[in-house]
């Protein structure tokens, strides 16, 4: 990781931004905080509720390549579901999960399609 200034180099904010070899290092953690929000989604029913959004997941701040600065960046898509509702109420128990591994990380609710 890396510290860094958030959407722009002159912004003042500074994030810890995850670089490519973080995210090859937490691949088999984010890939079991995604079961679970599937697996917790199920268990509330697999309801659709809520608008229709795009782009649901769950993000981290991300310095890419050659980057100067931190983007927001979605690393876990959503249970298939299309309702931001149904999405947010069954997300905790992966962010939960992720916070216990010292990953940063929060819900983006997308784009209204």
């Amino acid at each position: 990781m890396k510290e860094v200034s958030k959407w722009s180099p002159n912004y003042e904010k500074k994030v810890n931004a995850y670089q490519k070899k973080d995210l090859d290092n937490i691949r088999p953690v984010l890939q079991e905080a995604k079961r679970i929000w599937h697996d917790e989604w199920v268990r509330q029913g697999r309801t659709d509720n809520g608008t229709c959004c795009g782009g649901k997941g769950i993000q981290i701040w991300y310095l890419k390549p050659r980057g100067r600065s931190a983007k927001e960046t979605t690393v876990i898509n959503c249970p298939p579901v299309q309702g931001n509702q149904s999405a947010y109420a069954s997300v905790q128990p992966a962010l939960d999960f992720l916070k216990s591994k010292d990953i940063e990380s929060w819900y983006y609710d997308g784009w209204m399609d």
